[in-house]
């Protein structure tokens, strides 16, 4: 499951968390219609390279006009209009500056893995409560710790190896790419 499909699921309060910091950083719009795109990509890499970075911000204009185009053949009127101006913004914002886009779209992705990892720790409810309150021994305790921490250490290790996989593939499309063009 993408990271963006598990930020969907997530409950309403870290939901309002992501909101936020796509408000003033991305369009979220984009991160939802571009999200296994954006996945694929290595923005931190970009983050430090100047050519890679200029490289995904045209890349990412271009799926946001692939996107255009599929929306214009639904006549979606609104979706169109906010489309256009969302990419004049972008445009405009970064075109000086490419490696800006890839800061920001590096922390919203890095953003995200923080809230996840933070909405998969065990909450204790009511019935943990009583159960703590009467006389659970001290041993008991801690067990359920270190298989909470286990559990969310498997998680982490989990989109870890996702984000590992991603730049495996990203890395093999870029030789395959480079070794054509040398061809």
């Amino acid at each position: 499951m993408s990271q963006w499909n598990q930020v969907q699921q997530l409950e309403i309060k870290f939901l309002e968390q992501v909101d936020q910091f796509y408000d003033d950083n991305f369009p979220m719009e984009i991160r939802h219609l571009l999200a296994q795109w954006i996945e694929n990509q290595d923005w931190e890499a970009a983050s430090n390279n100047e050519t890679m970075a200029t490289i995904l911000l045209q890349n990412l204009l271009i799926q946001l006009d692939e996107q255009l185009g599929r929306v214009s053949k639904e006549k979606n009127l609104l979706l169109i209009h906010n489309l256009k101006r969302i990419r004049k913004v972008l445009q405009g914002k970064f075109h000086g500056n490419p490696m800006h886009v890839a800061v920001v779209i590096s922390n919203c992705l890095r953003e995200e893995r923080r809230i996840l990892a933070a909405a998969n720790m065990p909450v204790q409810g009511p019935l943990e409560k009583s159960l703590q309150s009467s006389s659970v021994s001290e041993r008991q305790r801690n067990v359920e710790h270190k298989v909470a921490a286990i559990k969310n250490s498997v998680q982490m290790t989990e989109q870890d190896t996702k984000y590992l996989e991603d730049l495996q593939d990203e890395f093999d499309y870029r030789y395959k790419t480079i070794q054509t063009m040398g061809k």
